[in-house]
């Protein structure tokens, strides 16, 4: 018996639109990853090469955000339930 995961994966790859959902889903789940605060001052902006681009509104939040983004990145991963998201680039 395959589960509905097994076979949602398996038709998305079938219609190869495999990437572009894990690249959206890793953009939706910014903010739970991150918390309130962060997302207060983030947006997730696009997915493009395994990099997750994050638009920060000030210099101070970036600068904090620098010293956090291995582990953010693990959680996002975890989530993802895949090693998809390679770096998260700050702008």
């Amino acid at each position: 018996m395959k589960t509905l995961k097994s076979a949602l994966d398996k038709l998305l790859k079938k219609y190869g639109i495999e990437e572009e959902v894990w690249q959206a889903e890793a953009i939706l789940i910014w903010n739970d990853v991150v918390g309130k605060t962060i997302a207060s001052h983030t947006e997730a902006h696009k997915v493009s090469y395994g990099k997750l681009f994050i638009k920060v509104d000030s210099p101070v939040w970036r600068n904090e955000l620098l010293f956090q983004k291995k582990e953010i990145l693990a959680r996002i991963n975890r989530r993802l339930q895949k090693t998809k998201i390679k770096e998260i680039v700050l702008r």
